[in-house]
């Protein structure tokens, strides 16, 4: 096992999610402070997962694949669930466009960040 790389990659991870809520934030404004709580508990709990296999705390590398799988889950039905209310809206010009666009692109990237993070933490292990 490589517990640099696996560190510093959930350590990336972590702060890649807690960064994304705050874009959401600055972005679409006070109505996606969901992102934010939602970004920062599981970026904290990919900061908190790092810590903790640093320090050779036993599971940690299963909860890290845990954490990235479920976050990928979660991220890819939010992706399709803001698309279809995107598709929904286009046609009227709805002044929630752009905020759904831009939630679209964002949940998206954190969807394909989050299975890129499970792939190499397979290949780490």
């Amino acid at each position: 096992m490589y517990t640099l790389p696996l560190t510093n990659l959930l350590v990336f991870y972590g702060l890649f999610l807690i960064l994304c809520g705050i874009v959401s934030v600055i972005f679409i404004g006070l109505k996606a402070k969901t992102a934010l709580i939602s970004g920062s508990t599981a970026g904290g709990l990919s900061l908190l997962i790092a810590f903790l296999y640093s320090a050779n705390a036993a599971g940690m590398v299963y909860a890290g694949l845990f954490l990235a799988l479920a976050l990928f889950i979660v991220f890819s039905w939010r992706a399709t669930k803001t698309l279809f209310r995107l598709f929904e809206i286009i046609p009227t010009q709805h002044e929630e466009l752009k905020g759904k666009g831009i939630a679209f692109l964002i949940i998206s990237l954190m969807a394909v960040v989050s299975i890129v993070v499970f792939i190499l933490q397979l290949i780490f292990i």
